[in-house]
């Protein structure tokens, strides 16, 4: 592994609110509803004669529902709601959580893999339309991306900001294959949070662990060229792929990463009140919790309810935990994620 960055006492800061968005002008589907799009009508039959288990998505990988904008492979309408629209509902959210006036936000960025807009920052895009005059720019980080805005929010906040918006919106059924494993595992959604300045000392970032190792770029991801070209739209290289030989390199990654952040901190893992994984599927879940040797019953495990939403995953996770009581106040929560091609990393936050 490399080095990477690891980061120490980013402090006076807390997490004043967080929200989610899943609009009613999109739906939930479960995996029977996936079973028959991709088989038809008698999917059961034709699964069975490729030896194939209905209930294989949920029982081995957790996967049970997710929320979705769009039907993966089918054609994208201008009518369907987009990752900004995911992520203005959810900043409206988690501002109106906080308490705080939208005029009293310093800077706003905004996250996303899956941006509506070619050359389009959605920083100031969707700060125009929540009506926020700051400062605002656009992270894309892969998975981890929260993790990195979480560490340059905090970064603001110790260095004039008051509050500072991140907000998420990811609508990865746009760049999926129905007949693929990833039509199970993908969902959308929006999240946000919103990160303020505190004279409470003991509260904020204890530690932080950033990396990115680009050789594995064109192993994860889309891969056409922008703008898109014909040659590109024949081979259907506009959809998401993923190279098994990742798989390795992730693990390892999401494995080492707790270490370094008790390392850096001091905290043992007794004095972690709260995990917060990114929510790829069951076996990263419990994978991570193994890592961070932190029991199962404090891992936030909301797959079945979500999928895996991309870099919103964290986020939802994040207010799932604190909407559920599951992080309160005085309290340690380990976050963690990684992807993307490949960036990953965590943080030990105290709230």
């Amino acid at each position: 592994m490399v080095p990477g960055l690891t980061l120490k006492n980013l402090l006076n800061i807390e997490i004043t609110g967080s929200g989610t968005a899943f609009p009613e002008r999109g739906r939930w589907v479960m995996n029977n509803d996936i079973h028959q799009m991709i088989f038809g009508d008698n999917w059961a039959e034709k699964m069975a004669a490729k030896n194939l288990r209905p209930d294989y998505y949920e029982t081995e990988l957790g996967l049970k529902k997710r929320y979705w904008t769009h039907t993966p492979g089918s054609t994208i309408s201008h009518n369907e709601l987009t990752s900004a629209d995911l992520m203005i509902e959810a900043a409206d959210n988690a501002i109106k959580d906080s308490g705080i006036s939208k005029y009293e936000i310093d800077f706003v960025i905004a996250v996303t893999i899956t941006s509506p807009k070619y050359s389009t920052s959605m920083g100031p895009f969707v700060a125009g339309k929540l009506g926020i005059n700051a400062p605002a720019i656009e992270m894309k980080s892969g998975c981890a991306s929260n993790i990195f805005s979480i560490t340059f929010a905090a970064q603001l906040l110790q260095n004039g900001a008051r509050n500072v918006l991140i907000t998420c919106g990811e609508t990865t059924t746009k760049i999926l294959k129905m007949n693929s494993t990833m039509a199970y595992a993908g969902g959308d959604a929006g999240s946000a949070i919103v990160l303020s300045r505190t004279d409470a000392n003991d509260k904020g970032i204890v530690a932080g662990y950033l990396n990115t190792n680009g050789f594995y770029s064109s192993y994860m991801g889309v891969n056409g060229l922008m703008p898109p070209n014909q040659i590109d739209l024949d081979n259907e290289n506009y959809y998401l792929s993923y190279v098994e030989g990742t798989e390795e390199f992730l693990q390892q990654a999401w494995a080492s990463t707790p270490e370094i952040l008790y390392k850096a901190s001091g905290i043992k893992p007794d004095e972690i009140d709260c995990l917060i994984p990114h929510q790829v599927h069951k076996k990263r879940t419990m994978a991570a919790a193994k890592a961070a040797c932190i029991p199962i019953e404090k891992t936030i495990n909301i797959i079945g309810e979500i999928a895996n939403c991309g870099s919103s995953t964290i986020l939802v996770a994040l207010d799932n935990a604190r909407k559920n009581n599951k992080l309160t106040n005085n309290q340690t929560a380990l976050l963690i994620a990684g992807g993307g091609g490949i960036s990953w990393g965590g943080l030990i936050i105290k709230t």
